[in-house]
């Protein structure tokens, strides 16, 4: 017995023989005749999957719970038709078969098909309300018939003792595996988890010759069969039940229990076990199939197998042990697990990780859950009580049970979750402070989010509307406007989509906590479980690198282990768009394109990604395909084979955006050469001027107008940022900004041909101005091809360094030319800034050390030349010669330097940012016609299709069918693309 815990043995001892069990024994002949036989209309399977190991285990255990799946699903497809039995209960195990086969139907299955070739066998133990079997998957609508193509019910097993229980399973699994005289089919239990009395379960099977598989990894019996069979000796299954169990049994027990251990060992040839960790669902595929061929061999071929009426479990005096767990302390002292720093962001954790109160008190309250099963509220309040410890104090392997168990917090106790975490993270960053003999001050982390947040943080540090708040936070970093998705809570009719509703708010607020208090393998078991995963997940990314930037200006350590967390949600969200696209593109190209919220942020992800500058999301091959479908408007993306598609289909061709693209800089260079002409010839006022001189001049003058306005009509329609953030972000496009320069421009060209003159310098100026930025800004159409589109990144990202250039040596030109001029000159007052500014002295000071840079020496001015006598001050000789020394043997080496390595890093990441460079091309073109033709037809467009298009829209049936589909893709494929980053 181990201190503060007793155990209660029940001791279960062979067969039950009352009529009412027998009868249940009827009910699986009957089961077998009906869909066993195809009378349903069913295919008989090739292999039956018997899954067992559901337990309400005190230790707690995570492991990979997608690569189960998988290996299942692939098992079950390798098969070819295939059952698959569990227990149908809201537990870990039953939930996890059930999810798998319900991703396996809605994959793989055609929706006007009736039959599935996987079906799930339902064996409760107890009544089951439906809903609560789903874990996070969305629902489907309450006119699906999905659930008839797979899911199966034999309620012969409820109400029965787990003892009995086990035997009917056994009896079902018997015969299933030999459902007629000289019939046999292949039948494989699979052990995952479990608790003791599962052991006396696969004892029954091997002695049965029905094979098992045991999961290796997944803890409780599981682990302690895979432990024992491959151990030389029997002496540490004293030291396994307390670390996988979490009990201790009396020597007899244990005994009892070793001699069952002992008796399975003896069986090899009936038993396999699967290492979860280290193999994949091919390794688990051969496994089977290897293991029912050992199997069948192994039997006695002269026996003759039993009739339909004689097949029945051979029993053994074997006990099982049907065993209770009780604590038998009458209070809990809740205390943190971590009280250093070093450890706040630990990614360890242990069910008997110090202090040893959560696993007493997580053992108490599974013995709690059955007693409190009559009073809903005080379960529910037990509950999130345990996942509100479970969380601020980091302990990762219990939370992932406790939402096993569908457990979500209220908000009331998502306030305490905040005001707990600051808490703690004052206390830990006061006790630095005082080790340190300083005074004491708020932690790092309630600093990072009070600079961020401003007032609104206050109101999160007092625990007040804490989520309503920290999604305002986000909001304000960002720079978003509010906005509720109605699709959230749309056709909310029945308990189970309530219930998702309801888990749904508490995992998004988990999440967002994780984020702020960087609780990485939080994060990472929550996004698993939110919904629209792909943006929650860009969201999330940029958030941390906010973050990060905010707490770089204290504390590096800090910022860094932020920044590394950003880019785990980065390269997950890159995993995920892998395996969406590989599952289906279109599909993956709707939810890039589609506007999703999350926190009230609503963006469309693609969009999102390019408003964030985040190059890795825009440069994945997923992107680039729906860039590539956009641009050639689904035809081959190649321009010679879209050149021959213009005659093959024209429609088509014609319609795409690169067509578009063309025509319009197309259409721009004819603009630009009428306006080149125009300045060739003698400038009038407008009064003066030909019509044929008028039409050169004013097309450019139009063109750029249109332009201008078409940009200011394309701010970022695509997301719900702030209008001056949104501004801002377009000028910092290089196109953008020339085209307000350009619009600028065209506006002092027009008013300075107004005023009659002589000459018309003025307007001269300001026309051939425009028509040098003009010609840069046509150029864009050169950035669309790989080779010239990445010259011009080297072009645009080497421009950053020359302006550091120009200022590294500012100073020293001014302070030189200075010097010049001061000795060159009489001893006679300058004025710098006199007269005209194109004369002021600033120009002559500069001009000398500049033109210098450039290995021009002045001699016939400084002093170097000695064919004529002239009186030179010898210092301003000695001053340039050392300056020209300097200039070119540090400042330009200088240049060249950075040059250098700023030309290495673009080269390096060229192609991400002229896919970015790409990106901008096509959003630009999205809403947009050649020439601006469609600016004139705005008021039409914005009224059709963001006014009526909207609300017809947003109250479509079959739009949020849509919608939940691609949640349940995005869901199913979430967790294969965790199983791909690890």
């Amino acid at each position: 017995m181990m201190d503060g815990i007793y155990v209660d043995v029940s001791v279960c001892n062979g067969l039950s023989k009352g009529s009412d069990f027998n009868s249940r024994l009827d009910e699986i002949n009957t089961f077998i005749d009906i869909h066993y036989y195809q009378e349903d209309g069913q295919e008989r399977p090739n292999m039956i999957f018997s899954v067992i190991g559901d337990s309400y285990n005190i230790v707690p255990k995570i492991w990979p719970k997608s690569r189960l799946q998988d290996s299942l699903t692939n098992a079950a497809r390798a098969a070819g038709k295939s059952w698959i039995l569990s227990r149908g209960e809201p537990t870990k195990i039953s939930k996890t078969v059930r999810e798998m086969v319900e991703e396996y139907v809605y994959l793989e299955t055609p929706l006007n098909s009736t039959k599935s070739p996987v079906r799930l066998v339902s064996i409760p133990s107890k009544p089951v309300d439906d809903e609560t079997l789903y874990f996070d998957l969305p629902e489907k609508y309450e006119d699906d018939k999905t659930n008839e193509k797979f899911l199966l019910n034999l309620n012969g097993g409820r109400n029965l003792s787990d003892m009995d229980y086990i035997l009917f399973r056994l009896n079902l699994e018997k015969r299933l595996s030999n459902p007629k005289v000289k019939d046999k089919t292949a039948v494989v239990i699979v052990l995952v988890e479990g608790d003791l009395s599962a052991i006396e379960h696969v004892k029954l099977a091997v002695e049965n010759n029905i094979p098992v598989v045991i999961i290796e990894g997944t803890g409780g019996a599981a682990d302690l069969l895979a432990e024992f069979i491959s151990a030389d000796t029997n002496d540490h299954v004293k030291v396994l039940l307390p670390a996988l169990f979490g009990i201790t049994l009396a020597e007899n027990e244990t005994d009892e229990l070793t001699e069952s251990l002992t008796f399975i060992k003896q069986k090899a040839n009936y038993v396999d076990v699967f290492d979860l960790q280290n193999k994949d669902e091919e390794h688990y595929s051969a496994m089977v199939g290897e293991l029912v061929q050992r199997t069948w061999s192994s039997e006695v071929t002269s026996k003759e197998f039993d009739s339909i009426e004689n097949v029945g479990i051979g029993v053994t005096d074997t006990k099982s042990y049907c065993k209770s767990t009780s604590w038998i302390r009458n209070e809990i002292r809740w205390r943190g697990a971590k009280t250093l720093p070093t450890s706040w962001f630990s990614s360890f954790t242990s069910p008997f990780s110090l202090p040893l109160d959560f696993f007493f008190g997580f053992s108490k309250y599974l013995g709690s859950r059955e007693s409190h099963s009559e009073n809903p509220e005080l379960q529910e309040k037990l509950d999130e009580k345990l996942l509100l410890l479970a969380l601020t104090s980091n302990r990762t392997d219990y939370i992932e049970t406790l939402l096993d168990l569908n457990i979500s917090l209220s908000e009331e106790n998502i306030n305490k979750l905040y005001w707990c975490s600051m808490k703690k993270e004052k206390k830990i960053s006061t006790m630095i402070k005082k080790q340190q003999n300083e005074k004491e001050e708020e932690g790092l982390l309630q600093w990072v989010i009070t600079d961020i947040g401003g007032q609104i943080s206050r109101h999160l540090l007092q625990g007040r509307d804490a989520h309503v708040h920290a999604q305002k936070i986000i909001k304000h970093m960002l720079q978003y406007k509010e906005t509720v998705d109605p699709r959230l809570e749309a056709a909310c009719y029945s308990n189970r989509r309530k219930a998702y509703i309801k888990r749904q708010f508490s995992l998004q607020a988990i999440l967002l906590w994780s984020l702020f208090f960087n609780r990485v393998n939080i994060s990472t078991m929550i996004w698993k479980r939110v919904a629209n995963q792909l943006y929650t997940g860009l969201v999330s990314t940029v958030i941390l690198q906010k973050l990060s930037e905010v707490a770089r200006l204290k504390d590096e350590l800090l910022a860094n282990e932020i920044s590394d967390h950003s880019v785990i949600f980065k390269k997950r969200v890159c995993n995920m768009m892998d395996t969406l696209s590989k599952k289906n593109k279109e599909d993956t190209f709707t939810i890039l394109d589609s506007l999703e919220t999350v926190w009230k942020i609503q963006a469309k992800p693609i969009f999102f990604a390019y408003e964030f500058q985040l190059y890795d999301v825009i440069a994945h091959p997923t992107s680039v395909a729906w860039m590539d479908q956009k641009w050639y408007n689904g035809l081959i993306p190649n321009w010679k084979r879209f050149i021959r598609n213009i005659k093959v289909h024209p429609s088509v061709a014609l319609q795409a955006l690169c067509f578009r693209f063309l025509l319009h800089y197309v259409l721009f260079g004819v603009v630009l050469l009428m306006y080149s002409y125009f300045l060739l010839t003698p400038l009038e006022t407008y009064k003066e001027a030909s019509m044929f001189h008028l039409s050169l001049e004013m097309a450019l003058y139009v063109w750029t107008t249109l332009d201008f306005w078409q940009d200011l009509m394309n701010v970022m329609e695509e997301t719900r940022r702030k209008s001056g953030f949104k501004f801002l972000f377009q000028l910092n496009d290089m196109w953008k900004a020339l085209g307000f320069l350009c619009f600028l421009l065209a506006v002092a060209s027009f008013l300075s041909r107004m005023k009659q003159t002589e000459t018309f310098t003025l307007a001269k100026r300001f026309c051939a101005l425009l028509l040098i930025f003009s010609y840069l800004r046509c150029s864009r159409v050169f950035a669309i091809h790989r080779f010239t589109g990445r010259s011009f990144m080297f072009l645009r990202y080497m421009s950053v360094h020359l302006v550091q250039f120009l200022f590294v040596t500012i100073f020293m030109i001014v302070g030189v030319g200075i010097f010049y001029q001061a000795l060159l000159n009489d001893n006679e007052s300058m004025s710098i800034f006199s007269g005209k500014w194109y004369k002021w002295k600033i120009w002559y000071i500069i001009y000398y050390p500049y033109y210098q840079l450039y290995g021009e020496p002045f001699d016939d001015v400084l002093g170097f030349s000695h064919k004529d006598d002239h009186d030179i001050d010898w210092t301003v000789t000695f001053v340039a010669a050392m300056y020209m020394l300097v200039a070119h043997l540090l400042v330009i080496c200088l240049i060249t330097a950075m040059f250098t390595t700023k030309y290495e890093k673009v080269l390096e990441q060229s192609q991400m940012m002229w896919q970015y460079e790409r990106f901008r091309i096509i959003s630009d073109f999205r809403n947009r016609w050649f020439a601006n033709l469609d600016v004139l037809l705005s008021p039409i467009t914005y009224y059709r299709y963001h006014r009526i298009g909207v609300e017809k829209i947003a109250k479509s049936h079959e739009l949020f069918r849509n919608y939940r589909h691609l949640q349940i893709l995005q869901y199913i494929m979430a967790g294969r693309s965790l199983e791909k980053s690890t």
